[in-house]
């Protein structure tokens, strides 16, 4: 598993005890590293800036799970962070989606299902409950006829290896300014990837994009470089 070391941000140290033990079930050798609130967890970003996966609890004193996930793509926009937490709303779910989350985790699922998902995203795919991938479905499923809808694995692996780079650096939260940057493209050029990508999955927004590349088991990829 590739993960090597990752950062739980909770403010119940019994929560993240219990998702220390389940990760380390998974992957004896990961480092966990741990933090009760926003600005601790940012001091530990700076002081191991090899963490490659941060889980974060949304509800917690100070700045709440949300806000830090808009400073997060700002100073660490590479870095995949995925929610944990008690929050199972829909709402919610695509608000953290669009402020840069490469995923979303209920606390309430049963451990398995836990376990499930966390090894999902500690395996750089992406991780969201399964009743909003599944609602998703069923939404495109009453926009879609069954001829589109029979097109869509084709539209997917027909995007070009650019558009690849593209999709995948906008499901690790970054913004067009941050993934031309990174790719080395002009920001227009990047927009014109995206609208493409957007075509292709049948989505019209970063959040249902990454919604439908989870249910299509697109993994997140070259997260770090």
């Amino acid at each position: 598993m590739p993960c090597a070391k990752l950062l739980i941000c909770d403010d119940h140290p019994p929560i993240r005890s219990a998702v220390t033990h389940i990760a380390k079930e998974l992957n004896k050798d990961i480092e966990v590293v741990e933090a009760g609130n926003a600005v601790e967890a940012l001091a530990l970003l700076e002081q191991h800036p090899d963490i490659e996966l941060m889980l974060l609890d949304l509800y917690m004193p100070g700045m709440n799970g949300l806000d830090l996930l808009s400073e997060l793509k700002h100073r660490h926009a590479s870095l995949p962070v995925v929610v944990l937490s008690s929050d199972e709303s829909r709402a919610t779910v695509i608000d953290a989606l669009e402020r840069g989350a490469t995923g979303y985790i209920c606390k309430s699922s049963p451990t398995d299902l836990l376990a499930k998902f966390l090894e999902h995203a500690l395996k750089g795919n992406i991780a969201l409950p399964t009743a909003i991938v599944s609602r998703s479905n069923a939404e495109a499923a009453a926009d879609a006829d069954s001829a589109q809808d029979s097109k869509r694995g084709a539209a997917a692996s027909g995007l070009s290896p650019r558009q690849t780079n593209v999709l995948t650096c906008l499901l690790r939260g970054m913004s067009n300014k941050q993934i031309a940057r990174k790719l080395g493209l002009a920001e227009g050029t990047v927009k014109t990837h995206i609208v493409a990508i957007f075509r292709a999955l049948k989505v019209s927004s970063r959040a249902q994009a990454v919604i439908e590349a989870s249910r299509r088991g697109f993994a997140v990829g070259d997260r770090y470089g």
